[in-house]
């Protein structure tokens, strides 16, 4: 059987075409989910998401621990404690995982991850009310 380069050429760009669409919408899930996590930990630690959104500034694969690649997609916020104060915050996506949030504070910096023990989960914490370690996951 014999496949002429029109036909070639023309799977090809259906290929690409699929493959275009599938990253754009992975990537509209991806920011969903990031938006849901930061607007829902914002308002469990009395804060206020800006602008409701959330922006990739950081687009890479990786490899899982079971050898897979993954997007690892870091994505930048702000927040406010009190309405007149603008703060920086990065979150980190692997696959569907949220693997940490940081937020910058004039306290310190607050690291919330769900990959480490949950020992470590806070690292140097503003919020929450009491200073040190406190534990939290992210789901």
């Amino acid at each position: 059987m014999y496949i002429d380069i029109s036909t070639l050429l023309a799977v090809l760009m259906l290929l690409l075409l699929a493959g275009g669409l599938w990253f754009w919408s992975d990537n509209l899930a991806s920011r969903e989910r990031m938006t849901e996590a930061c607007a829902r930990l914002c308002r469990e630690m009395q804060l206020q998401f800006l602008d409701e959104t959330v922006a990739l500034a950081r687009l890479r694969l990786m490899r899982t621990h079971s050898g897979w690649l993954q997007f690892r997609r870091l994505y930048v916020f702000e927040f406010s404690k009190s309405g007149s104060d603008r703060w920086k915050g990065r979150a980190l996506l692997t696959g569907r995982l949220v693997e940490s949030v940081q937020l910058d504070n004039p306290q310190g910096v607050t690291i919330l991850t769900d990959a480490a023990p949950a020992s470590a989960d806070i690292i140097a914490s503003g919020y929450g009310g009491s200073e040190g370690k406190q534990h939290k996951h992210l789901h």
